[in-house]
């Protein structure tokens, strides 16, 4: 019972900085201030619909814009990152 209790007190709160959610609302994940995706939320039960495959894969796809649109707001002396327009145009395409 201490361990539960120690562990729960250790967590550490973390500051949501990017989010891309699918176009029809089904999927939504978040990146956090350390450029880590911290959530993944289900917006609707379409996806109970869907077979753990293209679940997984809609999950990643989703997880990788929020990415993406994290590192769009990082800056960007070298060009390697994505610009604000292009993770725009990725996120429109989510159209699940």
């Amino acid at each position: 019972m201490e361990l539960a209790e120690e562990s729960a007190n250790d967590t550490r709160e973390v500051r949501v900085v990017a989010s891309a959610v699918s176009v029809k609302r089904t999927i939504a994940a978040e990146v956090g201030d350390n450029g880590c995706v911290v959530g993944v939320r289900f917006l609707s039960d379409a996806f109970r619909k869907w077979d753990s495959y293209t679940l997984g894969e809609r999950v990643v796809k989703v997880a990788d814009v929020a990415h993406d649109r994290y590192l769009s707001i990082q800056p960007n002396r070298d060009g390697h990152y994505p610009e604000r327009g292009e993770v725009s145009a990725r996120e429109r395409k989510l159209n699940f």
